[in-house]
């Protein structure tokens, strides 16, 4: 695969962030739900940091779309389904593009987060 200027030969450049998550509620039906979207990157270059910080942007939107209700109503603390879905959401989209710029850049913004499921993915 190229990696230059956000491209794959032969294709339109883009992700899709696909979740599979269960009820939040008991009383809802136990089948998990699929949700998916897809993140295009072709108009960026993943050689230069902006590029790759525009990426992770549309990743971290993209997986907030996906993954539905952060909060309860009335709180502040996210919802830990909601953690769940978000990081392994961003975890599979950045190692879906397999871009060395946006995994190192990913591992930063895990560090800097101290998100524990993130953190612990091996870097690349």
């Amino acid at each position: 695969m190229s990696h230059q200027a956000g491209t794959v030969p032969g294709s339109v450049a883009a992700i899709v962030l696909s979740i599979a998550s269960s009820a939040l509620y008991a009383d809802s039906a136990p089948d998990e739900i699929r949700h998916s979207t897809a993140v295009h990157y072709a108009d960026l270059n993943l050689n230069q940091p902006a590029g790759v910080a525009a990426l992770y942007r549309r990743i971290t939107l993209a997986a907030n779309r996906v993954c539905g209700q952060r909060t309860l109503t009335g709180s502040n603390y996210p919802l830990p389904e909601y953690a769940r879905c978000y990081n392994k959401a961003i975890a599979s989209a950045v190692a879906r593009v397999d871009h060395p710029q946006l995994s190192a850049y990913y591992h930063a913004q895990a560090v800097r987060s101290r998100s524990p499921e993130m953190a612990a993915l091996p870097p690349r």
